[in-house]
């Protein structure tokens, strides 16, 4: 059996892709512009975006075509030319944000999903497909929301695999 490739020294999880840094346990944002443009800034200022506002246009499109929200959590995800590098940011939403999914269940938590719109790896979208299925078990919807630091969310994540 061949062992699925994944980021250079990689272990195959979503923490592969979402480093620390971009892990928001107490986002401050306003609008969900204001969130989408804070973690793709994030995502810029550690290489893995080239161009913000073209990637967030990229999401934007992707939100307006269908449902972005199930159980409280919204999975923005976008291939796009902006992207150098699959990579992913997470946060936790102020209740004030006022953010709804499909299913009209107030949005807690935001999880950005970037790959470049050329892939040479498809290891992202196995992770990014494999967390999707993860949040429509309800164990894992708890264990998510009882994570509350940086640290306790980054070792759920590294179990998503």
């Amino acid at each position: 059996m061949t062992r699925a490739r994944t980021v250079a020294g990689g272990t195959g999880s979503l923490a592969d892709y979402l480093d620390k840094r971009h892990i928001h346990p107490r986002a401050q944002a306003a609008t969900q512009d204001e969130l989408l443009e804070a973690l793709a800034g994030g995502l810029h200022a550690a290489g893995a975006l080239g161009d913000v506002r073209a990637f967030a246009r990229a999401v934007r499109l992707r939100m307006a075509q269908g449902a972005n929200g199930f159980h409280g959590i919204a999975l923005l995800a976008a291939r796009s030319r902006a992207v150098n590098g699959p990579a992913a940011a997470f946060a936790r939403v102020p209740a004030e944000l006022g953010w709804h999914g499909a299913d009209d269940r107030p949005v807690r938590d935001v999880f950005l999903l970037a790959a470049p719109r050329k892939l040479r790896d498809a290891g992202c979208v196995r992770a990014y497909s494999v967390l999707a299925r993860h949040t429509a078990h309800p164990g894992f919807r708890r264990m998510l929301a009882a994570a509350r630091t940086t640290d306790d969310l980054y070792e759920l994540f590294r179990l998503v695999r």
